[in-house]
């Protein structure tokens, strides 16, 4: 598969290293505007650095990964899905649901494969979570909360497209990856109620939330977002599902379930053996995955689906007035 990367800034670090050692992934070019950082990976590889996405010629590459800032996602995936390429592309999807429909629109007519890094999908604990649900029916869900916290941006922090602007906040960075993996345990609810914004630091810029997603008469998931939280060292993901025969809880590491029966599931009881480790086996699992969609030429749009509904939500609760 010859592939190329565009934009080679911080998200890029967890992906290149996965990209390049790939067996089965030929990474022919990698596209960065930043004369800074051309120089640095040219230095590091062997790899074309170049810093315009015109200068490859169409037939070089048949796939490429979109890890630039979600401001300029609809702009460049629009062009590469009309030229029939398949795509990786760093979450949010894009900054207008809009847009991200049509994206995954393009992605449908020109039958490629198209891939969101919602990477949480792919960690083995929540993927086992999701099994645990799917299989066990008698399980009817009475309530559920997720929460990310993590302590990203103080009023130090140096001002960057992230929480500056645009596209920027907690809302699309920690709100897209949980809201995600709610759709992918839960499926899409039936609408949103915004709850609470706190705007920290920058007017316009919000560093935490509070949200429901209203799964019709069945149950609420509270959704519970804050990335200025200085009491947390590391970023993490916690879920906690009530249902008829008790209580389901995960901080991604240990999953336990009491009530009708009682079990501990570690991360070490479960298939961790990935070929290549830099941040976690889901980052690799995702490469895997959308290696195999373009190989097998078996495309799954499902997850590029939740994500365009996905970038409703986050719009809605982005617009939402309190």
């Amino acid at each position: 598969m010859r592939s190329i990367v565009i934009g080679a800034g911080r998200i890029a670090l967890s992906h290149l290293p996965h990209i390049i050692f790939h067996p089965k992934i030929d990474l022919v070019a990698i596209i960065e505007p930043n004369w800074v950082a051309r120089f640095i990976f040219r230095k590091l590889t062997n790899i074309p650095v170049m810093d315009d996405l015109s200068k490859l010629d169409n037939d070089f590459y048949d796939s490429a990964f979109i890890l630039t800032p979600p401001k300029t996602h609809f702009s460049i995936a629009s062009v590469l899905l009309k030229k029939k390429k398949n795509i990786f592309i760093e979450k949010p999807l894009s900054l207008h649901p809009k847009d991200s429909h049509q994206l995954l629109e393009l992605a449908k007519k020109n039958q490629v494969q198209f891939s969101v890094g919602y990477v949480y999908r792919f960690h083995p604990i929540f993927r086992k979570l999701k099994l645990i649900l799917s299989k066990e029916e008698q399980n009817e869900i009475i309530s559920a909360k997720i929460q990310m916290l993590g302590n990203v941006v103080s009023k130090q922090t140096p001002k960057t497209w992230r929480n500056t602007g645009i596209g920027s906040g907690c809302i699309y960075d920690y709100g897209c990856h949980v809201i995600d993996l709610s759709l992918y345990l839960f499926g899409k609810p039936s609408f949103t109620n915004c709850l609470e914004k706190k705007e920290l630091f920058q007017e316009g810029v919000v560093d935490k939330f509070l949200a429901e997603l209203v799964y019709g008469e069945k149950f609420k998931l509270l959704v519970n977002c804050d990335w200025a939280n200085s009491s947390v060292r590391k970023a993490g993901i916690e879920i906690e599902i009530k249902t008829n025969n008790g209580v389901i809880w995960t901080d991604g590491q240990l999953l336990q379930i009491r009530g009708v029966r009682e079990e501990n599931i570690t991360i070490k009881n479960l298939n961790t053996d990935v070929p290549y480790y830099l941040r976690g086996e889901e980052f690799q699992n995702q490469l895997d995955d959308f290696v195999t969609q373009i190989n097998t030429k078996k495309i799954n749009l499902e997850a590029a689906e939740d994500a365009s509904f996905c970038d409703k939500i986050i719009s809605e609760l982005h617009e939402c007035k309190l």
